[in-house]
């Protein structure tokens, strides 16, 4: 069953805004050193403009952005923390579709990762508070926790919350199955409604806990598959899906919209993936289970969440 995680601390602002140049960084035009020194707090316009509002010392001297440092120089910095987390902000595809105290839904785009996810929404409750007159301790700036497991490829909704107790709670009401997540995924073959009705469901439940707990043999993955990741033998059970829409393809015969509600899980991209497989129609882009359609190599799967249904914690 879902456990709660601690989160990692994300990079922050170096404590020193004065920098000196050691032997492996001597040689560097003083622009790409900015730029690196800054990729996790600022977005590369912020840092160029640095350079031009002469926000920048070197030896206590302002020079081009072309500067060569050389070994023993001292950089200097005029940047505040504050201005810092709003320009990394600007630069990420996130957006907020839902919050109350202490919980926010963010939907992100593909290619950002959990780390940046839970990053953001401390950022977002920053700036907000900031519009609203309250400055807060920005140096201070502590990453939430994802409730759900977060996919880098996929475009997807993230439940966050700001504290392990909250964690606990929302990850309660998963285990109750009061958590339902709502995923969109384009499958492979021709998939009609009558896979995925109740009493097909059911069989394939049962078929995965027979395999889950009775198969020891070395060539079956099912047991393996599912206590490396945590989830239930009947999970299969919990999920109500159906078919939107069916289009012919030159190259794999057809594709197939599906959209699939997921109880007592975190990981339910995962857990359709696997469900998808099993009913001989695997979502494209699951490299482990079919081969990618043409221009689609390594671009992730094709899925992506449409909704989250949860209690609310804000009466908690």
């Amino acid at each position: 069953m879902p456990t709660a995680v601690q989160p990692k601390a994300e990079p922050q602002l170096p404590a020193a805004k004065r920098f000196t140049i050691s032997a492996d960084q001597a040689g560097q035009k003083l622009r790409p050193f900015l730029i690196h020194t800054f990729h996790n707090v600022l977005v590369r316009a912020d840092t160029i403009a640095l350079l031009r509002q002469k926000r920048v010392l070197v030896n206590d001297q302002i020079v081009l952005d072309t500067h060569v440092l050389q070994l023993d120089d001292c950089v200097q910095v005029d940047i505040d923390a504050l201005h810092s987390i709003k320009s990394r902000l600007r630069g990420l595809q996130v957006e907020v579709k839902y919050t109350e105290p202490g919980l926010v839904v963010l939907s992100k785009a593909p290619g950002i990762n959990k780390r940046t996810v839970e990053w953001a929404a401390a950022a977002i409750e920053v700036a907000r508070d900031t519009y609203e007159g309250v400055v807060p301790e920005c140096d201070a700036l502590v990453p939430w926790i994802a409730v759900n497991e977060v996919e880098k490829g996929m475009g997807m909704l993230v439940i966050l919350v700001n504290s392990s107790e909250r964690h606990m709670d929302m990850l309660e009401h998963v285990n109750k199955g009061c958590v339902v997540f709502t995923i969109c995924a384009v499958c492979h073959g021709k998939v009609d409604d009558s896979v995925f009705a109740q009493t097909s469901m059911a069989d394939l439940a049962e078929q995965t806990r027979e395999l889950t707990v009775n198969d020891t043999s070395a060539s079956s993955d099912h047991g393996l598959w599912f206590k490396y990741n945590h989830l239930r033998p009947d999970i299969f059970s919990f999920i109500s899906a159906k078919v939107t829409s069916v289009t012919p393809s030159s190259t794999v015969g057809h594709l197939s919209l599906v959209q699939a509600s997921i109880l007592y899980t975190t990981s339910p991209s995962l857990v359709l993936r696997r469900f998808m497989f099993e009913l001989d129609h695997p979502i494209a882009g699951s490299q482990n289970h079919t081969r990618p359609l043409t221009n689609h190599k390594d671009k992730g799967t094709l899925q992506a969440f449409v909704s989250a249904e949860f209690p609310s914690l804000a009466t908690n």
